[in-house]
């Protein structure tokens, strides 16, 4: 930022790449993956995004009210997976960083990233990112960058960017609203009304995804006495990261990042007094499952539905593929009547297609992706729809935002009903975060008498108010909650549960 006070119209770059990795999944995540999320170069940033209700949807819209002029360079995401290749990594970081620099001068940036994303050769990706863009934009331009609070975040990262923000809830609820406090804090840094200083705690403490629910123990406890001290004027923001235990790198895990007003002992002492209250409350987050069989026993003997059965360790907003078998097999054995699932599995969205509405089918449908998420199963069942898969989420606020926009895209999809129970079959993996992906092909999620749900704390939102109990299953799945399972390499040791 130059040394007199910015123009009326302050000059502002905004951009990002976001993505949530799974290290431990063999499959990579390639720049077609970005391809079929959200991949805006340049204008189409604004035209596309500024109308969702993603954290960048936020910041396009507040900026815009302020009359900034909004310099895009590139957003770009993809639903979780395995790690980025180099090629797709170093691609989108050189598009974003040649459109930085063809805006200059500049007044600040803005970014939008995740925290837990990890590239091939590259463990600290945003931190990478940010160091980069402060290259190019020099030391007195102001950074502020707003993550998902799923990051595992490097004291790096926190050095090179001057404000850190990160959603405050799980289901992601907050996402635009947190865009837009984005932009009320590089509006004070403009204004030279803050001297932002940050202070990072790590606990030393992995959660996973099933104990990072934001209304339950432990972080419920720590957004309480965040909030708290944020009500202090002298408290910018704080960032209660709880980390992403299956991206295994060194800062892998919960961390706290308060960043105060020119008052770096409080922000340290702030940050101290969080990390240890989560670390305090970690036997909290122990989460409990019954087997699939059991969980589908349990569901039976309750009278009215919907029976939401968590399905988390194929949980696709972690990064697995979304064709675990297990509780699938559980409802077919007990002849479950009403029940619904949905699979990612294109072959057999192609066999659908191929035999037609109203026809009888027999075919493997599931667990095609790797070894991890249970065995085909050998179904016979009638076609009752075929959809190309498009939907508008039901809920104003989702975690779709990011990912699809105001549109959700799942491919082709088939509804496959086999005895009492309804399989929606869908070309691209797509995680439960709205009824609308049931409902958009006939299946009405109300009356179901049990609804799988491949995912960990997502399908809250959604599902609750819907549900009249919640049973959470051990299945097979590459997001399993025993975190012992997973071979670690870089992480720092000695950390909880491991050790």
């Amino acid at each position: 930022m130059s040394s007199t006070s910015p123009s009326p119209s302050p000059r502002i770059a905004i951009g990002g790449i976001l993505h949530e990795t799974h290290t431990f999944m063999e499959q990579p995540t390639t720049l077609a993956d970005f391809e079929m999320g959200s991949l805006c170069r340049g204008e189409d940033l604004l035209r596309e995004m500024i109308e969702t209700r993603s954290g960048i949807g936020g910041m396009i819209e507040a900026a815009s009210a302020r009359g900034w002029r909004l310099l895009p360079t590139l957003y770009a995401t993809a639903m979780p997976a395995g790690t980025v290749t180099k090629d797709a990594y170093q691609g989108l970081l050189t598009d974003l960083l040649d459109r930085l620099r063809r805006a200059l001068p500049l007044d600040g940036l803005l970014l939008a990233l995740h925290g837990a994303m990890v590239a091939e050769g590259e463990l600290d990706v945003e931190a990478d990112i940010v160091a980069r863009a402060r290259n190019i934009v020099g030391a007195e331009t102001p950074i502020v960058v707003l993550l998902d609070m799923h990051g595992n975040i490097s004291p790096g990262l926190v050095e090179v960017a001057d404000v850190l923000l990160a959603y405050d809830s799980n289901p992601h609820i907050d996402t635009h609203a947190r865009g837009v406090e984005a932009v009320d804090v590089m509006a004070r840094l403009l204004r030279r009304a803050i001297v932002p200083s940050a202070a990072y705690a790590r606990p030393a403490l992995l959660l996973p995804p099933q104990s990072t629910g934001t209304d339950d123990e432990p972080l419920s406890l720590v957004h309480a006495r965040a909030a708290k001290m944020e009500a202090e004027a002298a408290v910018v923001c704080i960032a209660v990261m709880a980390g992403f235990a299956y991206a295994d790198t060194p800062y892998c895990g919960a961390s706290i990042i308060v960043t105060s007003d020119n008052q770096p002992e409080l922000a340290r002492q702030y940050a101290r007094e969080l990390s240890d209250l989560l670390r305090a409350r970690r036997d909290t987050a122990t989460p409990r499952s019954l087997g699939p069989a059991e969980a589908v026993a349990g569901a039976a003997q309750i009278e009215n539905g919907p029976v939401i059965l968590v399905d988390s360790a194929d949980n696709i907003g972690g990064g697995t593929p979304g064709d675990g078998t297990d509780a699938l097999k559980a409802m077919l054995d007990q002849d479950v009547k009403e029940g619904a699932i949905v699979l990612a599995d294109a072959e057999a969205v192609a066999h659908c297609r191929t035999a037609g509405t109203g026809e009888t089918v027999t075919l493997h449908v599931g667990a095609k992706a790797d070894n991890w998420h249970g065995e085909p199963v050998l179904v016979t069942g009638r076609v009752q729809a075929l959809s190309d898969g498009v939907f508008r989420p039901e809920l104003p606020d989702n975690h779709f935002a990011a990912f699809y926009g105001n549109e959700v895209r799942m491919g082709h999809c088939a509804w496959l009903r086999v005895d009492g129970v309804n399989i929606l079959l869908t070309a691209r993996k797509t995680p439960p975060m709205d009824l609308a992906q049931l409902r958009h092909i006939g299946i009405i999620p109300e009356d179901q008498r049990m609804i799988v749900v491949k995912s960990a704390v997502a399908y809250r939102a959604a599902y609750l108010p819907i549900a009249t109990a919640v049973i959470e299953m051990d299945t097979a799945g590459l997001c399993s909650a025993n975190l012992r399972r997973f071979p670690y390499r870089h992480l720092n040791r000695p950390v909880f549960p491991l050790d």
